[in-house]
């Protein structure tokens, strides 16, 4: 059982906690993280989601999770680090990447924190989390750019979002 913090329009805890499936089905707002993982080269590592995740099932997409109930965003991005990839880092190698920012879909209303990683391991040295995770593979910024502009269905990523990737790309260049 997963519990998870229900915030108000300005992400401010409203004490009610509620089961995930809850959180999701209610349409509750919550707190998510998403980790983009990058190296010197100018590449983000994209993975390929679980055909038996709820949402997005079988999309490329970047390591994301909820913060749960009792952790706050930068501790929740560390650990779904290690729970999907199996990357271990100090809390001071996770950086912001900027500020919070609102996602309203149909089933998940929630407040979403960026942040980052760089390291420069091959995509054979993750473990990955098999329930989650079907495979991780490194791709060009600057090709994921152009595909989710072209509006290619294959990734989890709206137009929308493409500043975030040219924000990485800023950092690694």
């Amino acid at each position: 059982m997963e519990l998870i913090r229900v915030v108000d329009e300005d992400g401010n805890d409203t004490d009610e906690v509620l089961e995930r499936e809850d959180v999701h089905d209610l349409s509750k707002l919550h707190n998510e993280v998403t980790i983009y993982i990058i190296n010197k080269k100018g590449e983000v590592l994209l993975q390929r989601r679980s055909k038996n995740r709820r949402f997005c099932p079988n999309m490329l997409g970047v390591i994301a999770g909820h913060v749960g109930y009792l952790e706050d965003p930068l501790s929740c991005a560390k650990r779904e680090l290690e729970e999907e990839v199996g990357l271990v880092v100090d809390k001071n190698e996770v950086h912001v990447l900027c500020n919070k920012y609102l996602v309203l879909e149909d089933e998940n209303n929630h407040f979403m924190y960026p942040y980052y990683v760089i390291t420069d391991l091959e995509e054979d040295d993750f473990n990955i989390q098999k329930e989650e995770v079907s495979y991780v593979e490194w791709h060009n910024i600057d090709d994921v750019i152009k595909l989710i502009n072209d509006g290619n269905d294959d990734f989890v990523f709206k137009k929308e979002e493409i500043y975030l990737f040219r924000m990485l790309k800023d950092i690694v260049s």
